[in-house]
């Protein structure tokens, strides 16, 4: 019997889904020490990864919601008051306060709440990233919305940000190596 291809938009919640399940599995399994370890001012700490990671993919699915006018419009971040629950300096945490262009000093004087807060936050903000991809009708994947300055279409948008959370999952499993941990999530 042959298998029924996935669509487009299918394949990319495949790894979007994947890729959110292997961060998460990878941070829920360390000590609150660990969790909160750092390795240096250019290897922040396993929180940091996945917070950074779950407030680009809350930025990206806003901006979906918001292009495709779907409810809610809000980011996570934004809905829940993250920054001011988190004790977190509001416009100092880089662009869009997401930890990007953050200065490495900034990013190790974060002090984020327990542990089993930042999970929730990143489960609340990868689900909300994928309910956006959903939303997108498959005849406007390929469409270059008229706001994007580089030209890049959602497709490009969603596989942009598909590399950023591998990049940071590979962060994850490099700082769980240096903490003798196995690395790899995928074993």
């Amino acid at each position: 019997m042959a298998a029924h291809p996935r669509s487009l938009k299918e394949t990319l919640l495949r790894f979007y889904r994947l890729t959110h399940e292997r961060l998460l599995t990878a941070a829920e399994g360390l000590s609150p020490e660990q969790f909160v370890w750092s390795a240096g001012l250019s290897l922040h700490s396993v929180a940091w990864q996945l917070w950074h990671a779950a407030r680009w993919d809350d930025v990206i699915a806003s901006y979906f919601h918001r292009a495709l006018g779907h409810d809610p419009r809000k980011q996570v971040w934004e809905r829940d008051s993250l920054a001011q629950r988190w004790s977190f300096p509001a416009e100092s945490m880089g662009l869009r306060d997401t930890g990007t262009k953050m200065s490495d000093e900034g990013a190790e004087d974060l002090r984020f709440p327990d542990q089993k807060e930042v999970i929730r936050y990143a489960k609340l903000a990868f689900a909300y990233a994928d309910e956006a991809i959903e939303l997108i009708p498959d005849d406007l994947l390929l469409a270059v919305p008229k706001d994007d300055p580089d030209g890049d279409s959602r497709l490009d948008n969603i596989l942009i940000y598909l590399e950023h959370l591998s990049r940071h999952l590979g962060m994850i499993e490099s700082i769980r190596g240096l903490e003798g941990l196995v690395g790899s999530s995928t074993r």
